[in-house]
């Protein structure tokens, strides 16, 4: 029987005692008010027969105490309960006698009409006060259960009603005593356990000593996780020491940590590679203090994402990335030291990766690294029958795991951007490159100044055919003087690049040379040939590129055939289409185009075909090694025979020597560019170049 039912019996026996109790007192002061009478009566029929002896039954004393006696004499009397009037009647008779024998039966009656009321008068004071006794004892009773009750609701404040709790609910006495269990805590241990298991199994194994570390610790609240089967529980643990009781709110929450998971899951990795992304990195880095851990981070930048994106969107790009993304785990996971922590590899952005190794790399990795890592470009992405070639470059810091990671991140940021405008594609931090990175900073704050200052001034190198020495024109080349210091391209072209500032620099080194070129044609009667313009890959990719020339040209009206632009061979194999597609555009205005420096990058003669390329320039890398090695000769050797073959001019820069002309002219080169005929000059000085030019040679 629970304590409702308890409490509701009780109740209800005090009510009945309470009811026979009132009912008793109501028959005991009946009780009392006819002994009264009986003693009022009694009282009269003495004074009746003193009163009658002295002055005989007419006296006034006599008649008081008959109407006296009439008024308190009960309305029946004796056993028979016969009506006390024929008792009476005599009293009005003029010659009744004291000695009367009805006198004396009256007053026999009356005592033992009085002895009877005395002895209920007895009776129902006992049962009054016993009924008291035992009602006073049931609500004692009441008090107890609704204190207990009280108390009872008191420990499952958090749970008003256990019994109906859809979850399992456990009381526990401070001792970590089991003694309360609801029925979803049965159903529960039936459920996931079996038939004949308790419910007490729901918890952990150890929850005793877990509650004497939450004692231990001094607090109130604890929260447990605790696998059971494939089902995951939270227990949630309440102590209340002032009531000795523990109370356990357990809760299935597998599908809530699933979703948890999950959303964990999308939080801290990438949602096109799946890889870890940044924040997840940052986590293992700050959750790893290990002295004895040395770390290593990779990261790896990947170039040629922008022509994609611009020329097939987002799903082609994403397409690659994964695609890329699993090469690079390739790469990365070669060089896992055996015994070591599984390296996990990163992507921050659309262009960023990286891995971290839970150990230093050897100078033997660093080198195994950087070979797996340009072997991950090496071939082509494919995509519609079309293949995009890809660029890498990687920096790497190693740091004790007690460092930050942002640290870290940073250490490996400042290798992987001190690359930028190189020919290297893996860089090691070490403590130069910071200093390297400030005076780059340096470098770009003042280039941010140059043209607005007039720093910026274009020079020109001459062009001969190799045949007759004769002026083919010029190529027109960037230089910087910054606060009378010469900045070589070398070093601020590439700072250009990596900032943007290459834009603005080509907009205005573009538009400086059409008008020198007006210039030089509205004044010089010599001809001054054709103007070699360079041109970034960023300013070719550029969605208003076409735009911004066709501007120059309306303030600047030039013959675009005497406009020659050198474009870059890395920026062709990006994305070969958007690149012929582009040079058809500018082609259609009249400029006539040139591949820079070819051979320096993926070169590859099928590409040539494709591209609608007037001219050819061998690097100046290939013309100084070939009288010193056959195999660049040979390698210049065909270079200019497929040239030729696709109908294109062949031109070799760096030419600065007799013995490199010689060959050249040998291996049917068509022009050439170097010191041998003349270093880069000012406009006016190339126009006397240009006037004079047989006085020269």
């Amino acid at each position: 029987m629970n304590a409702r039912r308890t409490l509701f019996l009780l109740i209800t026996v005090a009510v009945l005692l309470l009811a026979l109790s009132l009912t008793l007192a109501v028959r005991l002061q009946n009780v009392v008010a006819i002994t009264n009478d009986l003693i009022s009566a009694y009282s009269a029929l003495n004074d009746w027969q003193v009163a009658v002896e002295q002055e005989g039954s007419a006296s006034k004393q006599a008649q008081q105490a008959i109407a006296r006696l009439q008024t308190f004499l009960p309305a029946t009397l004796g056993v028979d309960d016969e009506p006390s009037q024929r008792f009476i009647h005599f009293f009005s008779e003029a010659d009744v006698r004291v000695a009367d024998p009805r006198v004396k039966d009256l007053e026999d009656i009356l005592i033992w009409e009085l002895f009877e009321c005395h002895r209920l008068q007895s009776m129902f004071s006992f049962w009054v006060n016993l009924l008291q006794v035992a009602l006073a004892s049931v609500v004692l009773g009441i008090a107890v259960v609704a204190y207990f009750m009280g108390r009872r609701a008191q420990d499952y404040r958090l749970a008003p009603f256990p019994e109906a709790n859809p979850n399992p609910v456990f009381g526990l006495n401070f001792r970590g005593e089991v003694i309360y269990t609801n029925q979803a805590a049965r159903d529960t241990a039936e459920q996931y356990l079996g038939v004949g298991h308790v419910p007490v199994e729901l918890l952990p194994d150890d929850f005793h000593e877990r509650l004497d570390a939450v004692k231990d610790d001094g607090k109130e609240q604890d929260l447990w996780l605790h696998p059971v089967h494939e089902h995951i529980f939270q227990h949630r643990v309440h102590l209340l020491p002032s009531a000795d009781r523990i109370h356990v709110y357990s809760e299935d929450i597998t599908e809530q940590e699933q979703i948890r998971a999950r959303n964990d899951f999308i939080a801290s990795h990438d949602p096109v590679c799946l890889l870890a992304n940044r924040q997840r990195l940052e986590h293992l880095v700050d959750q790893l203090h290990d002295p004895k851990t040395r770390l290593t981070l990779v990261l790896t930048f990947v170039t040629g994402n922008a022509p994609v994106m611009s020329t097939l969107g987002v799903a082609v790009v994403d397409k690659f990335a994964r695609e890329f993304s699993l090469r690079l785990r390739v790469a990365y996971q070669s060089l896992r030291e055996q015994g070591a922590q599984k390296p996990v590899v990163f992507r921050f952005d659309a262009d960023l990766f990286g891995c971290l190794f839970f150990h230093e790399l050897s100078a033997e990795a660093h080198q195994q690294l950087e070979l797996a890592l340009q072997q991950t470009v090496e071939q082509p992405f494919e995509h519609q029958q079309r293949e995009f070639f890809f660029q890498v470059q990687s920096g790497v810091a190693s740091a004790a795991s007690t460092v930050s990671a942002r640290s870290l991140i940073r250490k490996a940021n400042l290798a992987l951007h001190s690359l930028n405008g190189l020919e290297r594609h893996y860089q090691v931090f070490d403590s130069d490159i910071e200093s390297s990175i400030q005076s780059r900073a340096q470098i770009e704050q003042a280039l941010r100044r140059a043209v607005d200052q007039n720093e910026l001034m274009m020079v020109y190198q001459p062009q001969m055919n190799i045949g007759n020495n004769s002026l083919v024109g010029f190529e027109a080349l960037m230089r910087w003087s910054n606060d009378g210091e010469l900045i070589s391209p070398g070093v601020f072209i590439p700072v250009a690049e990596t900032t943007g500032l290459i834009h603005s620099l080509g907009h205005w080194a573009m538009r400086d040379v059409f008008r020198q070129l007006q210039q030089w044609t509205e004044e010089l009667q010599a001809d001054i040939g054709v103007i070699a313009v360079n041109v970034s890959v960023q300013e070719f990719t550029r969605t208003d590129f076409i735009e911004e020339l066709e501007v120059a040209l309306a303030d600047y009206p030039i013959d675009c055939q005497r406009i020659q632009l050198e474009i870059t061979e890395s920026l062709l194999i990006t994305d070969e289409q958007a690149a012929i597609d582009r040079m058809h555009q500018l082609k259609a205005l009249g400029f006539t185009l040139a591949i820079d420096d070819f051979g320096t990058g993926y070169s590859s003669f099928s590409y040539l075909s494709r591209f609608p390329v007037d001219k050819l320039k061998i690097d100046r890398s290939f013309v100084v090694n070939m009288s010193r090695s056959t195999r660049d000769e040979a390698l210049v050797a065909a270079m200019v025979n497929v040239a030729h073959q696709l109908g294109m001019t062949v031109i070799a820069e760096g030419v600065e020597t007799e013995q490199e002309l010689e060959i050249l002219r040998r291996l049917g080169c068509d022009q050439v560019q170097g010191y041998l005929y003349g270093r880069p000059m000012p406009a006016a000085k190339a126009a006397r170049f240009a006037s004079g030019q047989t006085e020269v040679l």
